[in-house]
């Protein structure tokens, strides 16, 4: 039987420090950043201004030579394909001291999309401007293109949040970028479900024909969702094993958890509370922002911080504190591993029909291996098969070192390289045609292509022989990049 929390024997204050915000308007006086559709300041605007928290994109990091083994790229560099002619671009939150690494990254150009809306200056990676920029992320994820396609023209883009996400993908599309590689996660800017701000910058590299490759995330373990049911009418959400309370695993330190609900278009039907207690039924974390549809900042979210003193379970609750009870919503334990979890972890812009979602298996041993556990697992919040495929991780890279580079983030990188290397070969296709051609020749445990596994999308990413005489359904020889097409094009058609 659960603990059941009956008490609150120490109040924390409510969370409501944002380190920025983000207002729809462009060119704002002073903004940190600005795009075509709006800005960024470091605190609310004065009232009778809608705003919202700028959200920080969070690096899908779990703590490459492999990965050319992998997906069996090799062959390809045997015939001289390497990447040339192909243009990509690795949109970041974390590029400190990136310029330390430009010459084994063959030269790359950098663009720093908050100092300008063109992304026209270069980054000055050896003064991050925020806490949360601090890292090499970005430079291990182009190491792995970079071994990949070496002789692919590398773009490294500083991305921090949704107004430079959205300078980059408008940069993306005027300067002719074949492939995007962004192995990030947003929150809370949709019910990730396809659509809302973040996914419209994915909407913008589609209409351009740029192929967003994004990590599916590596939040299997740190999701929950469902419809608020209220049995006994105590106003509190009562879970399927008949508790109000969903348990989480914290180490000692300082967590966050959220939750959002299915009200972007109608913030403040209803208004939820976050509490998080621990063995003693003190309350370590609280959120009780006002959902109020006439306040400038209604979002349906709620964030609390959570502060752990020792390692072991505590307890999730969410409440309704006024407004309609037939909602669903999403609980994100994040850097938490919850008792109970749902699919649907594909957070912005992995949930997007467009963007070209990519799952992790460990390299060791590669066809061997289930995804890994903490691989985000689909179907979107919106019904969509995701991700789309399974590339390698657990890659060395110099910045990680032989203890491998793991997680969505290591993985996207590699199947945005291999997406490269098909372009290479054939500059006749598309890069979304490449990217059904590496549909085509993954390895899929299924015995038929209709479904997509939650975890694998199509299978294992794997190239696809060039110019051999591979026996199967292609064929080989220098048919079987258009046949793969044909197959998978055939195996996405609506049925």
């Amino acid at each position: 039987m659960w603990f059941l929390p009956l008490a609150v024997a120490a109040e924390l204050p409510d969370v409501g420090v944002w380190d920025r915000v983000r207002v729809d308007v462009p060119d704002w006086p002073g903004a940190e950043s600005t795009s075509e559709s709006g800005s960024v300041l470091l605190a609310p605007p004065p009232a009778g201004t809608r705003w919202r928290v700028e959200e920080a994109p969070v690096p899908d990091l779990y703590e490459a030579t492999e990965a050319i083994e992998a997906l069996a790229a090799e062959p390809w560099h045997d015939e001289g394909v390497r990447g040339a002619g192909v243009k990509i671009a690795v949109f970041d939150v974390q590029w400190y001291q990136a310029e330390l690494w430009l010459d084994e990254l063959g030269n790359p150009t950098t663009h720093d999309c908050q100092a300008e809306r063109s992304c026209d200056l270069p980054m000055d990676t050896f003064r991050p401007r925020y806490s949360f920029e601090e890292g090499s992320h970005g430079v291990a994820c182009s190491e792995v293109i970079h071994d990949l396609a070496p002789e692919a023209e590398l773009h490294l883009v500083r991305v921090n949040g949704e107004t430079t996400l959205e300078n980059a993908a408008r940069w993306a599309v005027a300067n002719g970028i074949d492939v995007v590689s962004m192995s990030m996660s947003f929150f809370n800017s949709s019910y990730n479900d396809g659509t809302g701000p973040v996914n419209a910058a994915v909407d913008i590299l589609a209409a351009g024909g740029v192929l967003m490759v994004d990590s599916a995330g590596n939040y299997a373990t740190e999701h929950w969702d469902g419809e608020f049911v209220d049995r006994d009418g105590d106003d509190a959400h009562d879970f399927e094993w008949g508790s109000s309370y969903l348990p989480v695993y914290y180490s000692a330190g300082v967590h966050s958890v959220t939750v959002n609900w299915d009200e972007y278009s109608n913030c403040g039907d209803t208004d939820l509370d976050l509490y998080v207690y621990d063995a003693s039924g003190n309350v370590v974390g609280r959120a009780e922002a006002v959902q109020d549809p006439e306040s400038d900042s209604c979002s349906p979210v709620e964030r609390a911080r959570v502060t752990t003193e020792v390692e072991g379970w505590y307890w999730i609750q969410v409440v309704r504190a006024a407004g309609d009870a037939e909602v669903r919503f999403a609980i994100w334990g994040r850097d938490g591993d919850l008792w109970r979890t749902t699919p649907g972890s594909t957070a912005d812009p992995a949930s997007h029909p467009a963007a070209f979602t990519v799952g992790a298996v460990r390299a060791s041993h590669y066809l061997e291996n289930e995804a890994e556990s903490f691989s985000s697992v689909g179907p979107t919040h919106a019904g969509a098969p995701k991700p789309d495929i399974a590339g390698p991780d657990g890659v060395t890279t110099s910045i990680y070192g032989v203890n491998g580079f793991y997680g969505t983030s290591a993985s996207t990188p590699a199947v945005a390289a291999a997406v490269a290397l098909v372009l290479s070969g054939d500059p006749r296709l598309t890069p979304r045609e490449a990217a059904d051609v590496l549909l085509g020749s993954a390895i899929s445990r299924r015995s038929t292509w209709e479904a997509a596994d939650g975890t694998l999308g199509a299978g294992y990413a794997r190239l696809p022989p060039p110019g051999s005489d591979e026996p199967g359904a292609c064929g080989g020889g220098a048919a079987v990049v258009p046949c793969l097409l044909s197959l998978s094009l055939l195996r996405r058609r609506p049925r």
